[in-house]
């Protein structure tokens, strides 16, 4: 028994047909028909819902569905009448198995051969947390996912420019696809009427992670400065501080902290236009903020490290300016590439950056080295989807590059084999084709961010910079790609 609570209207009878929509649940729970003690819905804000109840079969077909609405204001409970389905939908198909009303890959997690050749075999998927939803209005930030030993961290932060209050939120997503979203952490010194659509950083390494949030400046309020949060790789938040700034600080989409170590890396952020690198040490930045990228205005700063390079990228608008270096190697002339948008990556002394236009249909992107005088020939890729892109993000393990891509209610993974050598497409990913992924009919804006460890990809979206009554947060979905 599958039960999904909505905001608004029931999910039509098509959709009911393929089981609880993954998409814009407010509460989901499953549970074996017959359960004495099923699962809690847990609480819910004093609103009218839309209770919507599937029974699904062994194989996870639906063979009844049902809906009702209730104002929980009132009612204290709500009972759902099932009719059966004309025709049964929703089977798993070979290589899955029904669990908790799911179609879940039959392999285990912990298998080494899942995702063999990289499959890129769907592992798992969902949505993200609860809204924030104080005044009815919701800014979202671009998620910023990283890799840790046990799986990967999602983190974002919602406003409401209303309320002026804001709440971040670090997710755990393990290694076989399930989700754990701790309760959000409420940001402190907040003030109506500001502007936080820009994104949220995060990094880890060494078995430490940080997260980064800027705070603006407001009247009544405290200056403008970065939240600074350290967690662990199951999403818990550590300690955390209020580092301040003399100006502003915007954080771009993607790549905004590095780690070099445990605890020392590096924030790039946007101060009036100009592209700034400041140390990162703990909880505090370390050092003078030093520019990069030319003259202003920039309307883009990100940084990508390892322990033989600092990748910086900045952008103008119409192009973009990649700069590598070391502390002992000269990282050389700075490489331009044309576009609107950007992300970088860096592996060993290496660097991949990807460059495109808004509304364009194709993204192209190049392999730097420390020391290079020229970069290598520039490739170029049609992702799956229709439409102009509005984002993409790049992330690079082993021999391979992924790139994740936003495209009108589309979201895609591309993946490229020898990406130190000859770069040659090996797989590619249309994420609405799968029935199991969240829906992202309404997502806009490029809040996309994806990462890569050996064996999985994980891609994680935010539907959207202001976040409509009807929209979800967004969603994941995790994928296998071993050697």
């Amino acid at each position: 028994m599958q039960i999904g609570v909505y905001e608004g209207a029931c999910p039509s009878q098509d959709q009911l047909g393929g089981g609880i929509p993954a998409s814009g649940a407010v509460a989901e729970v499953a549970f074996q028909k017959g359960d004495d003690s099923p699962p809690v819905i847990g609480a819910l804000k004093k609103a009218e819902y839309a209770f919507a109840a599937a029974a699904r079969a062994a194989d996870c077909s639906v063979v009844a569905t049902g809906c009702t609405q209730a104002d929980v204001t009132e009612a204290r409970d709500v009972s759902i009448s099932l009719g059966a389905t004309s025709a049964s939908a929703g089977a798993c198909t070979s290589g899955e198995t029904c669990a908790d009303g799911r179609c879940v890959p039959t392999s285990d997690p912990n298998d080494p051969t899942l995702g063999a050749g990289c499959s890129m075999q769907l592992v798992g998927a969902g949505p993200l947390g609860l809204p924030l939803e104080l005044s009815g209005s919701d800014t979202a930030s671009t998620p910023a996912v990283v890799v840790t030993e046990a799986g990967f961290l999602v983190a974002y932060r919602e406003y409401d420019p209303n309320a002026g209050a804001a709440q971040l939120t670090v997710a755990v997503v393990d290694e076989g696809g399930s989700i754990t979203i701790p309760a959000p952490t409420q940001l402190p010194g907040q003030c109506t009427g500001s502007d936080e659509s820009d994104a949220v950083g995060a990094a880890y390494a060494g078995g430490s992670g940080v997260v980064v949030s800027a705070r603006p400046a407001c009247a009544g309020g405290s200056g403008a400065g970065f939240d600074v949060f350290a967690v662990d790789a199951s999403a818990t938040v550590l300690t955390s501080g209020f580092d301040s700034l003399a100006g502003a600080a915007l954080l771009s989409n993607d790549h905004a902290v590095a780690l070099s170590g445990a605890t020392t890396g590096y924030v790039a952020y946007l101060d009036q236009g100009s592209a700034n690198l400041v140390g990162l040490g703990g909880l505090q930045t370390t050092g003078a903020a030093a520019r990069f990228g030319g003259a202003p205005p920039q309307t883009l700063a990100q940084v990508a490290a390892t322990d033989q390079t600092v990748a910086l990228l900045a952008g103008t608008g119409t192009k973009l300016e990649l700069q590598l270096g070391t502390a002992s190697v000269d990282g050389g002339a700075p490489f331009t590439m044309p576009g609107t948008f950007g992300a970088v990556a860096a592996q060993g002394s290496r660097a991949f950056l990807l460059a495109g236009n808004t509304g364009a249909t194709s993204l192209s992107f190049e392999t730097v080295d420390v020391g290079a005088t020229s970069a290598a020939p520039s490739t170029s890729f049609t992702p799956p989807g229709q439409g102009g892109i509005a984002g993409a993000d790049v992330a690079a393990a082993g021999d391979r590059l992924f790139f994740a891509v936003e495209q009108p209610g589309a979201l895609s993974v591309v993946v490229y084999d020898h990406a130190s050598t000859s770069p040659v497409p090996l797989a590619t990913v249309l994420l609405a084709d799968d029935a199991r992924i969240p829906s992202q009919e309404t997502v806009r804006d490029g809040r996309i961010a994806l990462a890569a460890s050996d064996s999985r990809v994980l891609v994680a979206w935010l539907t959207a910079t202001d976040l409509g009554p009807d929209d979800p947060i967004g969603g994941y979905a995790l994928f296998a790609c071993s050697p």
